[in-house]
């Protein structure tokens, strides 16, 4: 296969093209309309990319109506606030579909979503067609092969759940395009714009991508090229380009990178710890390849292409020395998706995900094109091949079928058969339509796999879509009317409680955008490692690094701490009893009543509040040491908060050290099990499901308007092997079964064993639940298939509640068979008038007349004695702070917040943010943006005077 740059008039392929696409395109997305749903993803769609679309649509008309004002760089709504520049960078900045929602009405954005989705999609196959034109292929082979290049599982799901995935899938073709052309000797300056493209994109893609194009270079190169004298001539073409490219797009990838390096994902253990991946995952991978209604992403191996795409893998590895390159990449593809470290490695060195198997569909779907346009040069010796090969296939995917039950195969197979049918059929038929009829059964198989992929009662997809008209009802009415009352500022914070928020339909309030409130939870690819800092100083148990607060475990000083000023909980849902010391019913929604009158059931939403949240910024004049700090434990920490202010690596030395109060006290307690044994926390070994425990508080009534906290650290499970699980269970079953004929041992071994292989036993997932009367609380350690939710669970503080009267006893229960080994201190936080007094002089110690501007804010104080400034923004190296008008250093304080030392006396305090790496990276991209012109000169008078000579 030769590329071939001479012009040609495609209009007819792209117009033929877009007929079919809008045909397979009908069933795609016609099948959540027709089931009411929309193309919002509940998850990611619904609480990241439609909302910041929709903020990011705001930011570009004011920037377009006042080009003077500022650019946005810090937003109060990310949470407990974040770098906007650098959120917008990683999700919209890119992605330059997203400049197309100015064509949308403020009214219709959520349409305008739904509409990019389908354009980016649609232009992926307009580069593929583009990049497939460059071979010799009739019009109808390249559409086939655009089928497979489009709608595979990969792209069914992610075009749709994280629309800006769709991007890689037009750039790759061109990225080729490019590099080919310089190893034929043309301009390099196409190349720099898409490597240039590629940068400003999304900076994961692009680690992705430019991976993926420099194997295609080596590829080529020593297939092709290594005896045509062209190496330094190419070298110097390529690293010109990739430099102008890192120059020009300085200005977006200098804050990404400092955002990924200061982030909470920033730490994660490589590949999660796996050398290699559970024994369901290779039983599945097989038939991974063709099963285009799969939603069972194991490491994110998403493949599910058209079946007649395995024909095409065979076609190209037997014919491997015509086609090097392509049979080469499969080869070097499937040993990939065999070890965790390789998708640890295209996954930026954390965990295994295999979302590099998008390079994958440019050469399957290639290869695709290249069947069909031989299938009349098929040997009968090629013919045989693929029978063998079609019967063992087969036999693997009966085999699979009958392990996992696993239904999504019944369409995927038939077209296996039917693909083989009509190559043995047009192998030798003098029917010169062929082509159309390959063309046909692409369309039906991908369209069918489509179906079955989102239909409600299958593949289920559409499910976890928002029905229509669900965003704009949920972003008017979350807090159920509650909000509405309530005065917008920056000065305080709302939360609700942990696991009680629901609004249906599988949503969770994770973030709260668009809103005019602002919440402490936020989810995001990229975090404020700082905010991290200090969920894991404070043991939080809900801390993931996507979502570090989550809501702090509903502890009453965290919120405080935090500015939470109001609270929504929602009645009969869970822990809607387990609210924080302080919080006062404010108001309730309308209730509405079960439709079978039972009450437990109505639904109701309440707000709460308190008058003791701390100040945004508020002066403190006494601090703790770090050889203090260090000796606390998590739950003095809490405590502390109100009573100093922890300067972390900034000297202590010249400030009054903090008195800090003792009202954490030390709770005794035992472990019974439900047999009557005594447990010791060195070593739970638990082998009987059935078996609970039972932690006995010591003199309950001691503790008096308390908060209960279980701090659990050394955490550590392990669990038995699969040989002693299958025997426990089987032995359970054994003595809980009554009647002579009631068991089946065989039947029940195989049961197990079937059971344990598909949840990947042995693993060293886990969790704890503790029950209260309030509530129950959990330590989760995920599996490690969890990929970007995966950490290694070493601590964790659960708060069970504020109790007039502590409880006698708690129920713990691990979740699986084995042993655990943990150290439990239980501790009861008093939250009493000397906390409330402390809180409010800090209140009255407060920055006042705070005035909000674009990135920057400002206050005046009076002090009596040198002090900290201090607070609950989140710290940053893009802050700045001016005292009186004179530079001051800002401080780290409290592990992860802003902060400045204060002098006594009447103060006017600023701070101002900038994106650490923007300006830095603007300088460079204007350096780079003028190289880039004048290599455009050059390259024009270079060739203007080959012409003239």
């Amino acid at each position: 296969m030769q590329f071939s740059f001479d012009k040609k008039n495609n209009f007819n392929l792209y117009l033929q093209y877009t007929a079919v696409f809008f045909v397979v395109a009908l069933f795609v997305y016609g099948t959540y309309l027709a089931t009411g749903h929309s193309l919002i993803w509940r998850l990611d769609g619904a609480q990241q990319h439609l909302p910041l679309l929709s903020e990011f649509r705001k930011t570009l008309l004011s920037m377009l109506n006042h080009p003077t004002t500022p650019l946005p760089q810090w937003s109060w709504k990310l949470g407990l606030g974040g770098d906007l520049f650098q959120i917008n960078s990683y999700y919209i900045i890119g992605d330059l579909f997203n400049y197309l929602i100015l064509l949308f009405p403020a009214t219709k954005v959520g349409l305008g979503y739904q509409v990019l989705i389908v354009l980016r999609l649609y232009c992926a196959g307009l580069s593929f067609c583009y990049f497939a034109a460059h071979f010799k292929f009739h019009n109808q082979v390249i559409i086939s092969g655009s089928l497979v290049y489009l709608f595979n599982a990969f792209l069914l799901y992610s075009n749709i759940a994280q629309p800006f995935f769709t991007l890689p899938f037009i750039l790759f073709p061109l990225l080729i395009l490019c590099v080919e052309r310089v190893l034929q000797g043309y301009s390099n300056l196409p190349l720099t714009l898409m490597f240039s493209w590629m940068l400003f994109n999304n900076f994961y893609f692009a680690y992705i991508l430019g991976i993926g194009t420099f194997i295609f270079l080596i590829l080529r190169y020593f297939f092709y090229y290594r005896h045509q004298g062209i190496f330094k001539k190419t070298v110097l073409k390529l690293g010109s380009s990739t430099l102008l490219s890192l120059l020009l797009t300085a200005v977006l990838l200098l804050p990404e990178i400092y955002a990924v390096f200061n982030s909470t994902r920033s730490s994660g253990s490589f590949a999660n710890g796996l050398k290699l991946y559970p024994l369901y995952y290779y039983l599945a991978l097989p038939s991974q390849l063709i099963n285009g209604g799969n939603r069972d992403f194991y490491f994110w191996s998403a493949l599910g292409f058209a079946s007649l795409s395995f024909f095409a893998l065979l076609y190209i590895i037997a014919k491997h020395r015509n086609y090097p390159i392509l049979s080469t990449s499969f080869i070097l593809g499937g040993i990939m998706l065999l070890f965790p470290a390789c998708g640890a490695f295209f996954n930026g060195m954390t965990s295994p995900s295999n979302r590099w198997t998008l390079l994958l569909v440019l050469p399957l779907a290639l290869a695709t094109c290249v069947l069909i346009n031989h299938i009349k040069l098929i040997s009968p010796r090629m013919l045989r091949a693929f029978t063998f090969c079609l019967l063992g296939y087969s036999l693997l995917l009966l085999i699979n079928y009958f392990f996992q039950n696993n239904e999504k195969l019944f369409i995927p197979v038939i077209f296996l058969f039917i693909s083989y049918g009509l190559i043995v059929f047009y192998r030798t038929s003098k029917n010169r339509h062929w082509q159309l009829i390959f063309m046909l059964l692409l369309i039906s198989n991908t369209a069918l796999n489509a179906v079955y992929f989102a239909a409600p009662y299958n593949g289920g997809y559409s499910n976890e879509m928002l029905p229509q008209k669900a965003f704009e009802k949920w972003t008017a009415l979350r807090y159920a009317g509650l909000d509405r009352q309530l005065k917008p500022h920056n000065q305080y914070r709302v939360s609700t409680i942990s696991q009680n928020y629901s609004l249906g339909a599988g949503i969770h309030m994770y973030n709260t955008q668009p809103s005019k409130l602002n919440s402490i939870s936020s989810y995001y690819s990229l975090q404020n490692k700082n905010i991290g800092n200090f969920a894991s100083s404070m043991h939080n148990s809900q801390f993931e690094a996507n979502i570090p607060l989550g809501q702090m475990d509903d502890r009453t000083i965290l919120n405080n701490f935090l500015g939470v000023r109001y609270l929504f909980v929602q009645a009969n849902q869970p822990n809607d009893t387990k609210i924080p010391a302080g919080y006062t019913l404010d108001k309730a929604a309308t209730r509405n009543l079960d439709a079978n009158q039972h009450s437990t059931n109505d639904q109701q939403t309440l707000r709460y509040r308190t008058k003791y949240a701390f100040p945004l910024l508020y002066w403190q004049n006494t601090v703790i040491s770090a050889h203090t700090y260090r000796h606390l434990s998590a739950s003095e920490k809490e405590r502390a908060l109100a009573s100093g202010v922890y300067l972390g690596n900034h000297s202590s030395k010249g400030y009054q050290h903090a008195t800090l109060a003792k009202n954490v006290v030390t709770v005794p307690y035992t472990i019974i099990s439900s047999r009557g044994n005594l447990i010791s926390t060195q070593k739970i070994t638990r082998e009987d499901r059935a078996e609970t425990y039972t932690i006995i508080l010591k003199n309950p009534e001691k503790y008096r308007n308390s908060e209960l906290h279980l701090d659990f650290e050394n955490l550590d499970y392990t669990p038995f092997s699969l040989k002693k699980q299958l025997q426990l269970d089987v032995s359970h079953e054994t003595t809980s079964n009554s009647g002579l004929l009631s068991l089946n041992q065989r039947l029940s071994y195989y049961s197990y064993l079937r059971a344990h292989v598909l949840k990947g036993t042995p693993d060293k997932s886990y969790s704890l639940s503790v029950s209260s009367s309030k509530g129950t609380e959990k330590i989760t350690q995920p599996n490690q298939d969890e990929l970007s939710f995966y950490k290694t669970v070493n601590y964790g503080l659960m708060n069970l509640g504020f109790f007039s009267q502590l409880p006698a006893s708690l129920t713990i229960s691990p979740s699986k068979l084995g042993t655990y080994r943990f150290k439990l201190k239980i501790t009861a936080t008093q939250i009493d008038n000397q906390y409330f007094k402390e809180v409010k002089q800090l209140q009255k110690q407060r920055l006042k007349q705070l005035k909000f501007t674009a990135n920057h804010l400002s206050g005046t104080i009076t002090t009596k004695t040198k002090g900290i400034l201090t607070s609950s923004i989140p710290y940053s190296k893009g802050w700045s702070a001016r005292v009186d008008g004179r530079t001051v250093k800002p401080y780290q304080t409290n592990t992860g917040f802003l902060g400045i030392p204060l002098k006594a006396g009447s103060h006017q305090v600023e701070f101002s943010y900038r994106t650490p790496g923007l300006r830095l990276g603007a300088k460079i991209s204007l350096f780079g943006l003028f190289c880039f012109l004048a290599a455009i000169g050059w390259q024009l008078l270079v060739r203007r005077w080959q012409l003239n000579n």
